[in-house]
């Protein structure tokens, strides 16, 4: 079967909503707050997973009257909401977890626990690896993210009921703690990510690169004697490019449209690239 976006929204939807149900289940019973902290990621997760199943909706649908650029600001949009609800998440373990050490609760042992933990870890790395293939989609590599970062939340709630089940119950309140401070380092993350794309910030380099040597090609085959203030910035996971070539004064203006349409064409060649502005300077 391909996965499109989208159907892989609506996976990721179900499986933290079954991954949360595990947890929430296995840390009320034995108490765990570092397996309570793990499900109420999952539960973030389940807010997470249906706002990107939207954005990613919103995201493919065509130019419209209204939105004459197309509606790709939805996902980087999703994804800034996503680093929010991280740092709530963080808020709240550090909160319990404090609580928790000012009272000097402690957790029951179990194995139990870290079964579940086990199959956790394992289905937020297939869920890693499938979402990853849509690094383009600004909203599902805020999922690749945080499915990552489920797997190193995880890994320490593992350590924290480990602990318990050799005498250190303490630990799984410091396991709790660590949860928290990277949940708010991935929030960051992708907080920065996000608002650098609905800035308008420039493409990476190699995709400068990439667009210079399209430009370049028309310089090589002498359709146009140079290019000058190439400017690009990201909208959303679209790029629009501005450019101004130089072209000699004895071209028709028909053969000026045409070499516009021409370059236009070419660099809408180019993965993602949307919208494309050419201005000709006959010299």
């Amino acid at each position: 079967m391909k996965f499109s976006s989208r159907n892989s929204a609506l996976v990721f939807l179900t499986l933290n909503f079954l991954l949360f149900v595990a947890k929430i289940a296995a840390g009320l019973l034995f108490g765990s707050l570092a397996v309570l902290s793990d499900a109420f990621n999952s539960l973030v997760d389940i807010a997470t997973s249906i706002m990107i199943f939207f954005a990613v909706k919103i995201g493919s649908q065509p130019a419209d009257e209204d939105h004459q650029f197309g509606h790709s600001r939805a996902e980087p949009i999703a994804a800034f909401t996503v680093s929010i609800l991280t740092f709530v998440l963080a808020f709240e373990v550090v909160r319990e977890a404090v609580g928790r050490i000012i009272s000097g609760e402690l957790p029951e042992m179990s194995i139990v626990p870290l079964i579940v933990l086990g199959g956790v870890i394992l289905t937020k790395l297939g869920m890693f690896l499938l979402a990853r293939k849509f690094h383009e989609s600004p909203a599902l590599a805020a999922v690749a993210a945080d499915a990552k970062m489920d797997v190193v939340i995880s890994s320490f709630a593992v350590v924290g009921v480990a602990a318990i089940n050799f005498g250190f119950p303490q630990f799984d309140t410091y396991a709790a703690l660590a949860i928290a401070a990277w949940i708010a380092w991935i929030g960051f993350t992708i907080a920065r990510d996000n608002l650098a794309k609905l800035m308008g910030r420039c493409p990476d380099e190699p995709k400068l690169r990439e667009i210079r040597a399209k430009l370049n090609e028309f310089k090589q085959q002498k359709k146009i004697l140079s290019f000058r203030n190439l400017r690009a910035q990201l909208i959303g996971s679209e790029i629009q490019i501005a450019v101004e070539v130089t072209a000699s004064r004895d071209l028709p203006l028909a053969k000026v449209h045409d070499l516009e349409e021409l370059i236009q064409k070419k660099l809408k060649s180019v993965k993602n690239v949307r919208e494309v502005s050419v201005h000709v300077e006959p010299i």
